[in-house]
């Protein structure tokens, strides 16, 4: 197993996220009942989305006991022992990297990650959302043939 980067983040709104460094949006959650949202409408193919990040639904920023943090960690290829997969998908990154963290509190923490489409699981310590308080990426090397 190779921990890319490790952080804790103050979750506000309850989300954390992995997103291309270069893309200034963010993946929308429809309904708030998500465990995990991601995509946007492509702007070179109307109608078909891609993945420039994701965004994982975490235990609020406040709770009972004062301020709360998620620890999030991005891995190469390896599974972490103990959690669960809850996301499996392709996210696309450019030739900047990607950023982690939670930009809702201005807290996005640079990744030098290689351009192209890396294969992605997303894995959670809880099974309730409202619980989560560790969240782990998971990256293969990317497939590089349309970078």
């Amino acid at each position: 197993m190779t921990v890319l980067l490790q952080l804790d983040v103050s979750p506000h709104c309850a989300q954390v996220a992995l997103v291309d460094a270069t893309w200034r949006d963010h993946p929308q959650w429809e309904t708030g009942q998500e465990q995990v949202v991601f995509g946007a409408e492509s702007l070179t193919d109307p109608g078909n989305s891609s993945s420039p990040g994701f965004a994982v639904a975490t235990r609020p920023d406040w709770g009972p006991d004062g301020a709360c943090t998620v620890r999030v960690e991005v891995w190469s290829d390896d599974e972490p022992a103990g959690l669960r997969c809850i996301h499996q998908g392709v996210m696309h990154v450019g030739s900047q990297g990607a950023v982690v963290g939670n930009d809702q509190s201005g807290s996005m923490t640079e990744l030098a990650l290689a351009a192209g489409e890396h294969r992605l699981r997303i894995f959670a310590d809880a099974e309730a959302s409202r619980d989560v308080s560790r969240v782990v990426f998971v990256l293969s090397e990317p497939d590089t043939t349309d970078a």
